[in-house]
């Protein structure tokens, strides 16, 4: 059925085993020398033993200035070789073919990861997200990073790596000076298009000159910056046919730069395959592989996108964190057993700005390949857990991996906790693939599901379990506000899972993640909304990548928000808030909708360790938080049961 996903393929003298390529993405997981550390190696090597054809490593710096990592992988010192070598051999053990990407930040690095210096570019324009000054670089500066690049490759070559990939996209350097957005010199590499594609053109000759014209070079290329004064399609299809001219061997297609960012990453408002257009322009006019990239997360999708033509090879990001083995399990026609990624950016986009290594909401041993590993437990226990939320579900089915006979309690008559509310909004669907993911897992390794079933102290008790894993989830937060209880009043949960239906104009207290995202629910369906928060912002507990997308649906639907607005009083139709140390009021809705937070709710805590000595208590039963936490949680209990 996935045929053409599997036919080999050359990129250059490189034989390709299949059309799955693990895009370069950064982790945080190198030492923070710049040297492979073991926990880098295994994540890699895992992908390749998943069957990934081609893997390309994150962002690698060519110098020690061209940082914007933690612990960002280095390549500007022969001593870099050595670990790299490890990492390579790690790879081709596994049949995979393994490529580096270089790259330079530029304007878009930060002073703070290359010792304090000022970030450099072709012009002094600061980028629109970092907002650094910019050191203008020197002509004899610019020929400088040239060879930074040239060398660079000479020492990927030397450690083992099968090809390079240039970083021409996401607003790094030698993208800065292919813009004319960035790039306002005057000099030989300014002005022109063919003076704008010197850097680039000058860095492809020279690995040529050092490496062979036999060694493989993708390029991975903006097509369209999304910003006025950027690339745009037109100057990237004349900068693909000059790059085929040049020997280059394949494209990386892309969109976007950091003024552009959440185009770069897609979150889940972007459709599956969002990017396929762009490839299809470039795909018609050149001769050499194209790779596509654009939340490609479904083996349907990913199929269709290689048997179309659009596309020679698949860039699968996100989706090779959530689950390794995505290639194998689809040759296998194991499609129920793939972790999906829910595109929500939470463990791997906002981990790595946040300065720490990836993970992953749906997989929590992303990113800890080394240190969490499910191993057979040393002794089979009776283990109860309850509740059947995200947390519960993970913890139930790692525990019963591990050997445990394991059973789990819901109150409710279905699973997924109040994470299944969370699929509602439009964009969040898949959401649901994650919860389906881990009930298959459940019932694939014998976990005995009760729905329905809210346990006593005394029923807990007769269960006579030996470890207890308590998952019991968050309850709404009620502030001690006058009015607030008002059976007219409705939970945006309630709202989301259809048991209630608002009137046509609708009052949401409470800004964050689920009060934003019930407004945009609301509006799909026609209702004027408002939102009152009490904090400066609306959604700030969304990822910075995402939250600009949902903003603007909001925009869209010309939704209300009045924030740094605290709320004093409750009426049936409205409320009366303080705004800048002045009392208002703002009425005439049909339905008031309360999205006020969460607090932990664990009825069982003090009855359950009188009944057995092993409990655990995660997720929202232990502090309302996130899923991201939750799940890391859940891991952690199945992996000590």
């Amino acid at each position: 059925m996935f045929q053409a996903l599997f036919n080999p393929i050359q990129i250059g003298q490189m034989k390709v085993r299949n059309r799955f390529v693990m895009p370069a993405m950064g982790t945080n997981l190198a030492n923070h020398d710049g040297t492979a550390s073991e926990a880098l190696i295994e994540y890699y090597a895992k992908r390749a033993r998943g069957g990934f054809g081609l893997i390309i490593t994150e962002c690698t710096a060519v110098s020690a200035d061209g940082s914007s990592l933690i612990n960002e992988t280095r390549m500007h010192d022969d001593k870099f070789i050595e670990s790299y070598r490890i990492l390579t051999d790690r790879v081709h053990a596994g049949g995979a073919k393994i490529a580096m990407q270089l790259v330079h930040h530029g304007r878009q690095g930060g002073s703070a990861y290359i010792g304090g210096k000022m970030v450099s570019g072709p012009s002094p324009v600061p980028c629109p997200m970092m907002q650094e000054p910019v050191h203008e670089m020197t002509t004899s500066e610019v020929y400088g990073a040239i060879d930074d690049f040239v060398q660079a490759a000479f020492r990927a070559k030397k450690a083992g790596f099968d090809a390079v990939e240039l970083h021409v996209a996401s607003g790094y350097l030698i993208e800065q000076f292919l813009s004319q957005h960035s790039n306002k010199r005057i000099d030989e590499f300014g002005g022109t298009l063919h003076n704008r594609m010197r850097f680039l053109m000058e860095v492809v000759k020279g690995i040529h000159r050092n490496n062979g014209c036999d060694f493989p070079i993708i390029v991975r290329l903006c097509v369209d910056e999304l910003m006025t004064g950027g690339i745009g399609i037109e100057e990237a299809k004349a900068v693909s046919r000059a790059l085929e001219r040049a020997g280059v061997d394949a494209l990386n297609i892309t969109v976007g730069t950091y003024g552009s960012l959440p185009n770069i990453i897609g979150c889940s408002y972007f459709k599956p395959g969002y990017l396929h257009e762009y490839s299809r322009m470039i795909k018609e006019i050149v001769n050499i592989p194209v790779l596509g990239v654009g939340r490609f997360t479904d083996p349907y999708i990913c199929n269709e996108a290689i048997e179309s033509g659009d596309m020679d090879l698949l860039c699968v990001g996100r989706q090779s964190m959530a689950d390794a083995a995505f290639p194998n399990k689809i040759l296998a026609g194991d499609l129920e057993d793939i972790c999906p990624c829910i595109s929500c950016n939470q463990g791997c986009i906002h981990q790595l700005f946040a300065d720490t290594h990836v993970t992953c909401v749906a997989n929590p041993f992303n990113g800890n390949e080394t240190t969490k590993v499910i191993t057979p437990a040393e002794k089979a226990k009776k283990v109860v857990v309850i509740g059947g939320g995200p947390a519960g579900l993970l913890a139930a089915w790692i525990a019963a991996k591990r050997g445990h006979k394991v059973e789990l309690y819901e109150r409710e008559n279905h699973l997924g906790g109040a994470f299944l509310a969370a699929s509602y909004p439009p964009a969040k669907s898949d959401i649901t693939k994650m919860l389906a993911y881990y009930i298959h897992q459940c019932k694939k390794y014998g976990v005995e599901i009760n729905t329905g079933c809210e346990l006593t102290a005394g029923q807990l008790a007769l269960l006579n379990p030996e470890a207890v894993i308590l998952a019991t989830g968050s309850t709404p937060l009620l502030p001690p506000i006058e009015g607030i209880h008002n059976e007219k009043f409705m939970l945006a949960n309630d709202v989301l899972l259809g048991k209630k239906v608002t009137g046509h104009k609708v009052l949401i207290a409470g800004g964050g993640l689920i009060g934003a995202e019930t407004a945009d629910f609301l509006c799909e369906q026609g209702r004027e909304c408002t939102i009152i928060e009490m904090k400066p912002q609306i959604a700030p507990d969304l990822p910075a990548h995402n939250r600009p997308v949902v903003l603007e649906m909001l925009k869209k639907y010309n939704v209300g928000m009045l924030t740094d607005a605290m709320i004093r009083r409750f009426n049936d139709d409205g409320v009366v808030y303080e705004q800048n140390g002045e009392e208002a009021v703002i009425d005439g809705f049909d339905t008031i909708v309360l999205a006020m937070g969460t607090r932990a709710y664990n009825p069982y805590a003090e009855e359950a360790g009188k009944i057995c000595s092993e409990v655990y208590v995660i997720g929202d039963a232990k502090k309302a938080g996130n899923v991201l936490t939750a799940t890391h949680e859940a891991m952690d209990a199945a992996l000590q049961v």
